[in-house]
């Protein structure tokens, strides 16, 4: 059978649709229908099934898909035969910005260098989007700033240490959050709401605050969260790697109390997909991030 129909059963399952598949893979949807049919008739059943228009795993389909990836992982690692010494293929990387701005950067910076004919793909996305991305066969490796995950079939998880994040305004407001709550305008500057460390603070607010008015303003931007908090135009709670330069000069100050998080940075990747460039991006970023952002040491 050709390697090429899972290859396009993983992008239907992907993309959602086999017209989505036909544009991402530059075939005809005629294709695609005769290559799922071809797969049908060797797993017996066909492996999508409509409801409506909504397109699902059959329950072949389901059993296919650690199959699928255990197969082109096994191609992928013949193929590389050829180039023994060093490697190629592509490789996606789902990050969250916060990790990418204050630790990747030059890591990634050098596993290019180093492996110039492997073509990196670098998508930046909250981190419960990473997860999905990963789970839905649209990223290879993800890295995620967020509470310890519990033992997972599909996924391995490595953890890179817990990370402290804290309160944070201009250097001349009050000096806890309870006097920053009480004022008339009290702005939280922020992300998304699917932002770890965001959840961690409005978690920790609703305990302890619940009483109080306070304003939200999202800004989609680490740096511009920064400028905006130093103007004195609200507060935020962000990781402490983001925030040691804005420390060190006096543009921002930390605020009481501490407020506990448990977020860890932690690195997964399927574990039915195991191609060389994975498994080199993995070896890379676990030796080296941990310097780039050492754990905290948390009480």
């Amino acid at each position: 059978m050709d390697i090429q129909y899972f290859r396009t059963f993983k992008i239907i399952l992907a993309t959602g649709s086999y017209s989505a598949a036909a544009t991402e893979l530059n075939y005809t949807q005629s294709t695609i229908t005769a290559q799922m049919k071809r797969l049908a008739s060797v797993i017996g059943e066909p492996p999508f099934l409509f409801r409506g228009k909504t397109l699902r795993l059959s329950p072949a389909g389901k059993r296919l898909v650690p199959l699928a990836d255990a197969i082109l992982a096994s191609y992928q690692q013949v193929t590389d035969l050829a180039t023994p010494h060093q490697l190629s293929g592509s490789l996606r990387l789902s990050v969250p910005e916060s990790l990418m701005l204050y630790g990747l950067n030059p890591i990634l910076q050098s596993f290019a260098a180093h492996n110039p004919l492997v073509n990196l793909t670098i998508n930046n996305a909250t981190c419960v989007q990473n997860r999905k991305l990963l789970l839905s066969d649209q990223a290879d490796v993800a890295i995620m700033l967020w509470p310890l995950f519990k033992p997972d079939p599909q996924l391995s998880v490595i953890d890179l240490g817990e990370q402290r994040c804290s309160l944070v305004a201009a250097r001349d407001a009050p000096t806890t959050l309870e006097a920053i709550l009480a004022q008339p305008q009290a702005h939280f500057v922020i992300n998304e709401k699917q932002c770890g460390y965001r959840q961690a603070f409005e978690q920790y607010r609703h305990q302890q605050y619940s009483e109080t008015h306070m304003q939200t303003m999202e800004v989609w931007s680490l740096a511009a969260i920064k400028q905006t908090v130093s103007a004195g135009l609200g507060f935020s709670f962000l990781p402490d790697f983001v925030i040691q330069d804005e420390l060190a000069n006096g543009l921002l100050k930390r605020l009481t109390p501490n407020i506990p998080t448990k977020l860890h940075i932690q690195l997964l990747f399927r574990k039915n997909w195991h191609p060389a460039t994975v498994e080199q991006m993995v070896q890379t970023i676990k030796s080296q991030l941990p310097t780039a952002i050492p754990a905290t040491d948390i009480d």
